[in-house]
């Protein structure tokens, strides 16, 4: 047997192949606060192991893909906000009583150890960006609905075992319009709109 090293070809490896349309994205926004708000996990500058977020874009189009097929789930692309903010959703379930429902797709080395497996009035602190992401898309779609969809890369690491879970969300029209404040005052404040504070 000969075994030889060789190039995979994968160069570019970690980088988004969709369409992203120039300006402001809501991405930019949630970034910022989450480096601001924990700086020593969400690092100003720093660039995302590539091969983890690779890891993450593959398994978002395949279960997009999958969600299409089986829920009637629709990726719709990009929408822009009032204020010119691009931002583009995972998946939209159209399928989805009582009204169509946001689907967030994510993939986390984060242990699965205390999210909740019974229904709750909330999440750790540590999936908060999840949950400002979603918020931010539900105003801005009109909707309170939301599904969250996410594979533990290594579940609750006792032992590592992959999980995948899924939560139905039901915000309320006031924490989807104080978020989307709170977005919008950290946006002006670091001058990310353009708009004068």
């Amino acid at each position: 047997m000969i075994i030889t090293p060789c190039s995979h070809g994968l160069e570019g490896i970690g980088v988004s192949t969709g369409y992203r349309s120039p300006g402001l994205h809501m991405s930019t926004i949630y970034n910022s606060l989450y480096q601001e708000l924990e700086p020593k996990r969400f690092i100003k500058g720093s660039t995302p192991d590539p091969l983890r977020l690779e890891a993450g874009l593959a398994f978002e189009s395949l279960l997009e893909e999958g969600i299409k097929q089986r829920l009637c789930g629709e990726r719709m692309g990009e929408f822009i906000t009032a204020e010119g903010i691009v931002y583009s959703p995972d998946l939209i379930l159209f399928n989805s009583a009582p009204t169509e429902r946001l689907g967030e797709i994510k993939l986390t080395w984060l242990s699965s150890k205390d999210v909740p497996r019974e229904p709750a009035n909330g999440f750790p602190p540590k999936f908060d960006k999840y949950f400002t992401q979603m918020k931010a898309y539900c105003y801005h779609l009109e909707t309170c609905y939301a599904r969250l969809i996410t594979f533990f890369v290594n579940g609750t690491y006792r032992p590592p075992q992959p999980e995948l879970l899924a939560w139905d969300v039901e915000f309320t029209k006031r924490e989807l319009a104080e978020n989307w404040q709170m977005l919008l005052n950290h946006a002006m404040h670091k001058r990310l709109l353009g708009i004068p504070i």
